[in-house]
């Protein structure tokens, strides 16, 4: 997708240029979803879906954002700048280095979702594609480079749904557990295996399978 069709997706003038009124635009497009919350049901249908326990799916909950879906009505993101940088083959790690590097460096986090989602918006405007891929969304924290097996046409699409219910968070989350075959170890509990296949090979640095067995202990004892 290019700026000019997202820009007519977005409902401002179409003149290829991610000027102040498109970025407002997009802020408002991904702002007016309903943000309905889960129910207890949800995750009971989506437990029964995968045949695991419902703690288990309210630990990757708690672990991948806090349980912090929305913030100010928009989704929960983290932009990645290293996956942008070789989604767009490095071309602007010189020019624009605060979204852009080869490497992952943790220094690049805004602390802020005000912050994150400027750094999502100035890497939009340099490859559109690219920038909403580059990010990852909601309570489950899934990136949009993963559109596709999370049913969604497009990284444009795929961040829209994302901001409509915490329902449309789960619905990607189950599609993504169960392409990425990553059922059996949410089953068996094999957090160092489903941490690895979630959130890629440097799991062990973030001590990601650690918490999610700490947050899966603390869920279940609540029950």
């Amino acid at each position: 997708m290019d700026m000019s069709e997202l820009q007519r997706r977005v409902g401002v003038a179409a003149d290829g240029v991610c000027g102040p009124q498109t970025r407002a635009a997009i802020l408002l497009k991904l702002t007016e979803g309903p943000d309905t919350p889960l129910d207890v049901m949800d995750i009971e249908d989506a437990a029964e879906d995968l045949g695991v326990e419902q703690a288990k799916i309210w630990a990757v909950w708690d672990v991948e954002a806090t349980a912090s879906p929305f913030i100010d009505g928009r989704p929960t993101i983290l932009f990645e700048s290293h996956r942008f940088s070789r989604a767009t083959g490095h071309r602007f790690d010189v020019s624009h280095p605060h979204i852009s590097s080869r490497n992952w460096n943790r220094k690049l986090y805004p602390g802020s979702q005000a912050g994150r989602w400027k750094q999502l918006l100035d890497a939009v405007a340099l490859d559109v594609d690219a920038g909403f891929a580059s990010a990852s969304y909601g309570g489950f924290q899934i990136l949009g480079e993963n559109h596709e097996i999370c049913g969604a046409p497009t990284p444009w699409a795929f961040a829209w749904r994302q901001s409509q219910t915490e329902a449309d968070q789960l619905a990607a989350f189950l599609l993504f557990v169960k392409r990425r075959g990553l059922v059996q170890a949410l089953r068996t509990g094999d957090w160092a295996t489903f941490a690895g296949g979630y959130n890629g090979t440097a799991y062990q640095a973030n001590r990601y399978d650690v918490r999610l067995a700490e947050a899966f202990a603390r869920r279940r004892a609540a029950q």
